[in-house]
């Protein structure tokens, strides 16, 4: 009796690791909500405003190419193209009408977000996020000290989690969280939409129109 009672706790739990098991997330669309949300100067004297912007961020991946556009919707559009396997980025964006596709470095972006690896993330509890999906609440505690509080999905993983700058490391998907711009405005992102679905190479392709140029021949442009 005492053996099949450990028979079958040893099956329960077996059971119980197969249904968490993560599933590598390869090849599909994630969506998110953008709010971006800040004050705006006003004169001397006056009540201080709060701007809000809204649209979305859609994150194409496909083995080891993943595609990031920003759409806002007054307009603003911002693309990022990364091959993993070429360690090449490309930046789409248009100054003064004409249209440029900047090429930098991935090795390079990663060692500007350094102090985000060998983070320690600490899991809180399950939540139910604002477009439904069953999240964990947790903190990252970075190496010198700051922390970052999020919450995530366990059920999928991908490749490149680095394309999430604050959790490069993690081994699950962003559901919720805030990004503090420079200029004092707050991003809010908030996991939309998750889809397994076959996308084209195209999508990876610079468009047409697009003068490729090097990150030192994009910052003469601002100049």
């Amino acid at each position: 009796m005492i053996v099949k009672k450990q028979i079958l706790t040893t099956c329960l739990l077996l059971l119980s690791a197969f249904s968490f098991a993560q599933q590598k997330f390869t090849e599909g669309v994630i969506v998110y909500d953008v709010t971006i949300t800040g004050k705006i100067p006003t004169p001397a004297n006056e009540p201080s405003m709060t701007e809000t912007k809204s649209g979305t961020l859609t994150i194409y991946l496909k083995e080891e190419n993943i595609r990031q556009d920003i759409k806002l919707q007054d307009g603003y559009s911002h693309s990022r193209i990364g091959n993993y396997i070429s360690g090449k980025e490309i930046i789409l964006q248009t100054i003064n009408r004409l249209k440029y596709a900047i090429e930098i470095s991935l090795k390079e972006q990663k060692k500007k977000n350094g102090d985000r690896y060998g983070a320690i993330i600490k899991d809180g509890k399950v939540v139910q996020t604002a477009n439904k999906f069953e999240a964990t609440e947790a903190i990252a505690e970075y190496v010198k000290g700051n922390v970052f509080t999020f919450s995530y999905l366990k059920t999928y993983y991908i490749n490149h989690s680095e394309i999430f700058e604050n959790t490069p490391e993690l081994k699950g998907i962003p559901a919720s969280y805030d990004v503090q711009m420079s200029n004092g405005f707050t991003t809010h992102f908030e996991l939309k939409s998750i889809t397994a679905e076959p996308v084209s190479n195209s999508t990876f392709k610079v468009p047409e129109g697009y003068r490729i140029i090097s990150k030192k021949e994009y910052d003469k442009l601002l100049k």
